[in-house]
């Protein structure tokens, strides 16, 4: 974990909410999944969980939402990398991405590594972002099963309060992907610093702090 400064240094919008490029140092940029606490430096009391929606030069871009105070040469506070991130193994070769409840910003961070390692990517969500990859298909929800079937692994993004319907819509079904793991979004005001509970999330035996655990845990100690 590391302290820096950083910058805001390009604004733009996915679905009418800020998303933006971020400038730091190398250390500070988040692997896909992670998240750093960052501050403007206002009297604002608490700092912002930010995560990456994928790289850029000198920094990161970065998923939305961000505080609508936030402009163009803000500088930033940061904390991090923190958390527990995706772990995308390296013989996957058919990724599916599984936007359950929000934009798929976070889930495009993984990319880079898939596309690289020569896997095809499949992304299932409600509404697809702009300049996406020709080298990734768009399915809608409709599409889902058939997208389950197909898959050798699989990521998916959903907020904690929304994690009843996805079991419900998954853990009943035989399991007929391999591995996968859920990047759950909760408040994570306290960046694993003070252990408050804010982000506890209920897993198999017990509780975990998404703000250190996860906020990435394992599709199988989740559905417990």
């Amino acid at each position: 974990m590391h302290i820096g400064q950083g910058q805001l240094f390009e604004l733009y919008y996915d679905d009418g909410r800020a998303a933006a490029r971020i400038l730091c140092p190398p250390l500070l940029v988040p692997a896909p999944g992670q998240y750093l606490l960052a501050h403007d430096g206002s009297d604002a009391p608490l700092a912002v969980p930010v995560f990456p929606s994928g790289p850029a030069a000198d920094g990161f871009l970065a998923a939305p939402s961000l505080p609508r105070a936030w402009t163009p040469g803000t500088p930033l506070h940061l904390r991090g990398p923190l958390g527990r991130g995706f772990s995308l193994p390296v013989t996957v070769r058919r990724l599916a991405l599984l936007a359950w409840d929000d934009t798929p910003a976070r889930l495009l961070a993984l990319l880079p590594s898939a596309l690289k390692q020569g896997a095809a990517v499949t992304l299932v969500c409600e509404s697809a972002p702009r300049d996406l990859s020709a080298e990734v298909e768009v399915q809608p929800m409709k599409a889902l099963d058939e997208v389950l079937a197909w898959a050798d692994f699989l990521a998916v993004d959903v907020e904690r309060e929304s994690l009843p319907g996805l079991k419900e819509r998954l853990g009943g079904r035989n399991q007929r992907w391999g591995e996968a793991q859920v990047l759950v979004r909760t408040a994570m005001p306290c960046g694993a610093l003070a252990e408050c509970g804010v982000c506890a999330v209920r897993v198999r035996n017990g509780w975990r702090m998404a703000c250190k655990d996860g906020p990435v845990f394992d599709w199988n100690e989740l559905k417990g």
